[in-house]
């Protein structure tokens, strides 16, 4: 393995961006990595090394970050969730149009 494909624990403690964690800053690089081998199979970018080369590179150039979700963030599920709960059900609509019927 070539000197410049390595990731050292110095570089990860040394990061802002990851808060010196080696969770955190192999979670950044797998996304980034993910992220680079969609690009170059949806034909947008050609790779010239291994999308995992090209991930470790960005990281220790300081240029990946990690976006955590807060309390307040809307996930798929909790939109799922709400649009459940204010659909109306059959029986609902069947009331409603009783009542609308009722009401002329």
């Amino acid at each position: 393995m070539a000197e410049s494909q390595r990731v050292y624990l110095d570089d990860i403690y040394a990061s802002e961006e990851c808060q010196g964690s080696v969770f955190r800053a192999v979670v950044m690089m797998a996304h980034e990595a993910r992220f680079i081998n969609n690009q170059a199979k949806s034909g947008y970018i050609q790779l010239s090394q291994k999308p995992t080369t090209i991930a470790m590179n960005r990281f220790k150039e300081h240029k990946l970050t990690m976006v955590e979700k807060g309390a307040n963030d809307v996930t798929a599920d909790a939109v799922k969730a709400s649009v459940a709960e204010v659909a109306p059900t059959a029986e609902a609509v069947a009331e409603a149009s009783e009542a609308a019927t009722d009401a002329f």
